[in-house]
């Protein structure tokens, strides 16, 4: 029975992907990969592209962020998933970083076991961990918690010493302001693993040099 799995291919560097993602890859007939906006290219297919096979299908499917319109998306896609599962082709969906932190994946997949098909998920290094190489910043020691929160849930951060900010575009200066009034000491990592990677501490770098794969990591004692 064919097969839909959800294939985490990382934070961007090619070299990241796991064994166990690379050989899901090239036993797929049909990779899905999402794209955020028309007439874009696909991140996680740009990452994964070396370890897909010539004959292989490729779908880029739009998946906008937020509002109605991504509910209609995901119901789109999962339409044009379940006609390739139909046809008995194994189909590989390609997400960034690891596809149960927030990737459209999740939602896709309730559309999946609804329906009755078999799915199966190979996690990927996620952007935070390789982020936290990248800038030698330890995410946590000992018995230390973590918190990882959007950037529009700043209010979630209450005593803790540890915390990463995803999805910081547009929001780092109010961000910033937040984690400074908290004590928090930060590092921005930007675009980690690919051309144009940037790694700073600087506020108003953070600031003025905006870029949609951004993250924040910071401590505070």
């Amino acid at each position: 029975m064919a097969k839909i799995y959800g294939i985490g291919v990382g934070p961007g560097d090619s070299e990241l992907l796991t064994i166990k993602a690379v050989k899901t890859i090239e036993k797929c007939e049909v990779i899905v990969a999402p794209v955020a906006m028309k007439g874009k290219r696909s991140i996680a297919l740009n990452i994964a592209k070396e370890y897909i096979k010539g004959d292989t299908e490729v779908l880029l499917l739009h998946f906008p962020m937020g509002g109605m319109e991504q509910d209609t998306k995901i119901y789109e896609a999962f339409k044009a998933v379940e006609e390739k599962l139909r046809e008995g082709k194994n189909v590989g969906f390609l997400t960034i970083g690891d596809p149960f932190v927030y990737s459209t994946y999740i939602y896709l997949l309730e559309h999946v076991k609804k329906a009755g098909y078999d799915a199966e998920t190979i996690p990927g290094i996620t952007s935070f961990s390789a982020c936290a190489s990248l800038a030698e910043e330890a995410l946590v020691i000992g018995d230390e918690p973590l918190l990882i929160i959007p950037g529009n849930r700043l209010n979630c951060i209450k005593d803790e010493k540890n915390v990463v900010i995803m999805k910081v575009y547009k929001k780092e200066e109010e961000i910033l302001d937040a984690l400074e009034e908290k004590g928090f000491t930060y590092v921005c990592v930007k675009r980690a693993g690919r051309e144009g990677q940037k790694i700073t501490r600087d506020r108003e770098e953070i600031i003025n040099q905006k870029e949609y794969m951004s993250l924040i990591i910071a401590h505070r004692k």
